[in-house]
C-alpha cells in the first residue's frame, strides 16, 4: 500500500475539516476518513516503495528551511473517477508550488513507482473530505458540504509521512515548519482567527 507525504494545517483548521468529516459520517454517507484515522491534510507526492528512513531525514532539513504559510480553500470539487473522491480545492499560490517542486526533488531520490497525479505539472493540490463514494453519495455529500461558508483560509505549519493500508492510516514522522516572530501567530491574533470562522458559521455548523 502506497506511502504518502502530507502538509498539515492550523489547529482551527483542522477542527473544521474533523467536524465536515464527522458530519457526513452521521449523515450516513461515509465514514472513510475518520474511520481511517486520517489528518486533514494536502498530499505533496505517493508513491508504492519507499526508503522510509532516509526520507524522513531529509524531511526534517526541508522542514526547517520552510515558514508557515497561508492558503484558501474556495470550493469543493469531486475527481469523476472509480475513487469517488469529494474534496476541498486549494487556490494554487507560488508559494505552494515552490514547495511542491522543492520537496519532489528530495522525494525522486528516496521514492520509486510514484503516483503520477502527484508529480510535478500533474498534481492537483486538495483536502479530502470523503472518498469511495458512489454518483448518489456524492450528490448528499455535497449538498450536505454546502453549508460550508468558503473560502476556508488555513495556515500550513508542518509536513508528515504516512503509511497507508486497509486498516488505515500510521504516521511514520512529521514535522513543523520554523517559527518565527513575524509567522507565529499570537494569542491575539488566534482568537481574531477563531473569530472569523465563527463568524462564518463553519465552527459553529461542523466543529461539534
Amino acid at each position: 500500500m502506497p506511502f504518502v507525504v502530507e502538509l498539515y494545517f492550523d489547529p482551527s483548521t483542522e477542527a473544521c475539516i474533523h467536524g465536515a468529516w464527522k458530519a457526513i459520517d452521521a449523515a450516513g454517507i461515509s465514514d472513510s476518513m475518520p474511520k481511517g484515522g486520517y489528518r486533514p491534510h494536502i498530499s505533496l507526492g505517493v508513491c508504492d516503495r519507499l526508503e522510509i528512513d532516509s526520507l524522513a531525514q531529509e524531511l526534517t532539513t526541508f522542514a526547517a528551511g520552510i515558514a508557515p504559510f497561508r492558503l484558501s480553500f474556495p470550493n469543493i470539487g469531486i475527481f469523476s473517477t472509480s475513487e469517488g473522491v469529494l474534496f476541498l480545492g486549494v487556490t494554487v499560490t507560488e508559494q505552494l508550488l515552490n514547495v511542491h517542486t522543492r520537496f519532489h526533488e528530495i522525494f525522486k531520490k528516496h521514492a520509486q513507482e510514484q503516483r503520477e497525479y502527484y508529480t510535478v505539472g500533474n498534481w492537483t493540490p486538495h483536502c479530502t473530505l470523503a472518498f469511495g463514494l458512489s454518483e448518489h453519495e456524492i450528490a448528499a455529500a455535497v449538498t450536505l458540504c454546502w453549508q460550508i461558508d468558503l473560502p476556508v483560509s488555513t495556515e500550513v505549519k508542518g509536513i508528515g509521512l504516512v503509511d497507508v493500508s486497509p486498516m488505515g492510516c500510521q504516521t511514520l514522522s512529521s514535522f513543523s515548519f520554523k517559527t518565527t516572530d513575524s509567522t507565529e501567530l499570537d494569542d491575539e491574533l488566534r482568537l481574531e482567527y477563531d473569530k472569523i470562522l465563527l463568524k462564518n458559521g463553519i465552527r459553529e455548523k461542523y466543529a461539534k
